[in-house]
C-alpha cells in the first residue's frame, strides 16, 4: 500500500513538473427533477393499494459520470416539495424534500442514502417484509432495481431517526 501512495504521489509530482493537466474525474449533468403531478395508484407497499402524487415543489437531479463515462452517482436535490398519499378514506401530506444520493454498485445493486425527510418504499420482494414509510434524518438502504415492477427491492433499510409507518397512517 505504502509503494501504491508513493507512486501515486511521485506520478502526480511528475505532471506537474511538466504541465500536464489531468482529464477532469467528474461530469456532472443536471435537469429538472421530475415530480409526479398525476395521482399514482401503488400496490404491493400496504395491505391495501396507495394513491401518490407530489402537489408542490421542485428541484434537481444531477447525473455524476467518472472519466470513463460510468454513472458513479445519482443526486436528488428536491425543494419544497409535498406530496399527498391516499388509501381508506385518509389522506396524509408530507414534505418529501429530503435530498438522495444513489451509487451503482459494482455487483448490481444500489446504495441508496436518504437524507432529511423522504419517503421509503418497499414491495419485500427479497425480504418478505412489504412497508411503506416517512424517514426524517438519515437512511441507508441498499437495493436491487426489479425490471419487471419499475422499483427497486430492499435488501436492507437502516434508518437512523424518525420513521412513520404510512400504511398504519393510512389504514381504516
Amino acid at each position: 500500500m505504502r509503494n501504491r501512495v508513493a507512486g501515486i504521489v511521485l506520478v502526480s509530482a511528475f505532471l506537474l513538473l511538466v504541465g500536464a493537466s489531468p482529464a477532469s474525474a467528474l461530469t456532472k449533468v443536471r435537469s429538472p427533477l421530475a415530480l409526479t403531478t398525476n395521482p399514482v395508484e401503488l400496490e404491493g407497499f400496504c395491505p391495501f393499494p396507495i394513491t401518490y402524487q407530489d402537489i408542490s415543489g421542485s428541484g434537481i437531479t444531477t447525473l455524476v459520470f467518472d472519466a470513463e463515462g460510468n454513472l458513479v452517482r445519482i443526486d436528488v436535490h428536491p425543494h419544497g416539495v409535498f406530496s399527498r398519499f391516499s388509501a381508506n378514506g385518509n389522506t396524509v401530506v408530507a414534505n418529501n424534500s429530503g435530498p438522495v444520493s444513489i451509487f451503482p454498485q459494482p455487483d448490481g445493486t444500489d446504495l441508496v442514502i436518504l437524507r432529511g425527510r423522504s419517503f421509503a418504499a418497499d414491495q419485500g420482494a427479497i425480504t418478505g417484509e412489504p412497508f411503506f414509510a416517512l424517514t426524517a434524518g438519515r437512511a441507508v438502504v441498499v437495493s436491487r432495481f426489479n425490471p419487471q415492477t419499475g422499483f427497486n427491492d430492499f435488501l436492507s433499510f437502516d434508518p437512523v431517526g424518525n420513521v412513520t409507518d404510512l400504511c398504519a397512517e393510512l389504514a381504516a
